[in-house]
């Protein structure tokens, strides 16, 4: 999938009140940094940040169209609003090819609907992978297939093969998920275990 496009522009201001001010005219101020590069400060639409988080999430690899200038980047950090929810803040980390990158990438767990049932049901433990490669190897996810689990068995990292271009940066005995009892069928089982006194009172005999 090739990465998607983000136009933005500089910005020649800073602080808490040129931000509100950004804010309410539909920009979202942000930067773009990265391995001995200069820092540069931007702006860019709200709303067209909005349509890209929503589809490839923070984390995906991006280009960023800067007065014709393409640069190649990464969404590095967003800053929301805990309580609207609002956007607030965007970093981007600026890619060089021939330099290995950390970054966080969302895991898929694949062939769920294989082994769940009314009795058993996948617990996933880690929901983003930290790797380390260069851009060109970024995977936009990493599928895990669950199909052949066997009840009580589970998925580490170290089962993962993502190939010699790609460093997981996790411990190998990390669990990404397992076949776990369905806790709902437990509680149905329980309470069938539960006795029922019958009695042959009527409520009206007193």
């Amino acid at each position: 999938m090739a990465a998607p496009k983000l136009n933005v522009e500089l910005r020649d201001g800073g602080g808490r009140r040129y931000s509100i001010k950004l804010r309410k005219n539909g920009f979202i101020p942000g930067v773009i940094y990265g391995h001995n590069k200069q820092t540069k400060s931007i702006k860019l639409k709200e709303i067209e940040l909005s349509k890209v988080l929503n589809k490839f999430g923070s984390g995906s690899t991006i280009n960023l169209n800067l007065n014709g200038e393409v640069i190649p980047a990464i969404i590095k950090e967003v800053q929301k609003d805990i309580i609207k929810d609002n956007l607030l803040h965007i970093d981007f980390q600026q890619l060089s090819e021939d330099e290995e990158i950390k970054v966080f990438v969302p895991v898929v767990l694949v062939g769920k609907g294989k082994v769940e049932n009314s009795t058993t049901i996948i617990q996933q433990q880690i929901m983003e992978l930290e790797i380390r490669c260069l851009p060109k190897y970024i995977p936009s996810s990493i599928e895990v297939d669950v199909s052949n689990l066997k009840f009580g068995d589970s998925i580490t990292v170290g089962d993962l093969n993502l190939g010699e271009n790609i460093e997981i940066l996790h411990d190998e005995d990390e669990v990404i998920a397992s076949l776990t009892a369905n806790s709902k069928y437990e509680e149905l089982e329980e309470d069938k275990d539960v006795p029922i006194y019958e009695s042959n009172k009527s409520i009206l005999d007193k």
